[in-house]
């Protein structure tokens, strides 16, 4: 694929697509209807069967700043490391292929990369749902924080978006490409997103958010299947997060060790009401699998730091520091019924943006 802009834009966005017909449009013109032009929008389709591609190479006919790569693999790693290599802005945003930037998105991250030298810029998350009655309903996730210009102010901070998963997925962040490129970092080689956001944390200074540049993200829709590969993931990104603190000599702080419990047990909740609303397991495997979940070391080890009581987990926390598998499969269950209810009681296990 020949590139086709010659000057090096401030900032590439980068959106991988398979399957994504629906939404993918609307993504594409929300970053290049932007009052701020000096962007590059690098799109890759990972084997996609509908008209996905199609409708990026029309969109790219008449927009010189729209870059398509068409891949016969659905390998995500693989495909972000081809739209990385594609990209040429000084800063690369990720973008979810159902995600949508606001009007003046990339103005304002602009004037905060710019004022604060950034080597991380955080958006805004406007997490649309569906409400219950047909239409939509959003939830904003912001951060309210300065800044920072050392390692120690970041990691002082970092518990925060630890707790919500900020740094399970790379959509709605701002890499520096040139930064990127000096650790030599590559999705195929991390492994997962999580993985590669934590090598880049690793000796991190200039991290903001911008407030006032909002990505939309659609909630994640709920699995109707188990997946041995999410827990699996679940329990790779724990590791991977204890051993980020242990990076920074901060195996101690508090503050961090319950972010990454409190992440940890979502993502074991998440994965057992996924056991629970599946029907492709028998009873007695799904039992056996939950009481593998809540007597793994892993588990044990966040209930140990969280305490006996946790009211932000609803009702299945006690049963999990209980290690009551029935109870646990009945919370699921109740839980599960709760959300797709719209019920007010129903817990939110938080924004759990990816486990890939």
């Amino acid at each position: 694929m020949a590139r086709r802009m010659v000057k090096r834009p401030f900032i590439s966005v980068i959106v991988l697509a398979h399957d994504a017909e629906r939404h993918v449009l609307r993504t594409l013109e929300s970053v290049l209807d932007q009052d701020f032009d000096d962007v590059q929008l690098v799109v890759c389709d990972c084997a996609s069967h509908d008209r996905t591609a199609a409708i990026c190479r029309r969109c790219a006919e008449r927009e010189i700043r729209l870059d398509v790569i068409e891949l016969e693999d659905t390998d995500r790693s693989l495909a972000f490391d081809r739209a990385l290599g594609v990209a040429r802005g000084r800063y690369v945003l990720v973008l979810g292929q159902n995600d949508w930037l606001a009007p003046r998105a990339l103005e304002h991250l602009h004037a905060l990369l710019t004022e604060h030298d950034l080597e991380l810029a955080i958006l805004a998350l406007s997490v649309d749902e569906d409400s219950g009655n047909g239409e939509l309903s959003s939830h904003r996730l912001s951060f309210d924080v300065a800044p920072t210009r050392t390692k120690d102010e970041f990691r002082d901070q970092a518990p925060l978006f630890l707790a919500d998963g900020i740094f399970n997925a790379l959509k709605g962040k701002v890499l520096d490409r040139d930064r990127a490129d000096a650790l030599g970092l590559r999705m195929q080689l991390c492994g997962n997103e999580v993985a590669y956001l934590a090598t880049y944390l690793e000796d991190i200074e200039r991290v903001g958010v911008a407030g006032q540049a909002v990505c939309h993200v659609a909630q994640q829709e709920m699995l109707d299947h188990f997946s041995m590969a999410a827990y699996a993931c679940c329990e790779r990104n724990y590791e991977r997060y204890l051993q980020l603190i242990s990076t920074w000599h901060r195996d101690r702080d508090e503050a961090l060790l319950a972010a990454v419990h409190r992440l940890h047990l979502r993502g074991v909740i998440s994965c057992i009401e996924g056991v629970c609303s599946s029907r492709e397991i028998s009873a007695i495997e799904r039992n056996a699998r939950v009481r593998d979940m809540i007597e793994a070391p892993s588990t044990r080890a966040s209930v140990a730091v969280l305490g006996d009581t946790s009211r932000e987990f609803g009702f299945i926390y006690g049963s999990i520091v209980r290690k009551n598998v029935t109870a646990c499969c009945l919370s699921a269950r109740l839980s599960i019924l709760a959300r797709i209810s719209h019920l007010p009681f129903a817990a939110r296990t938080g924004v759990m943006l990816s486990c890939a």
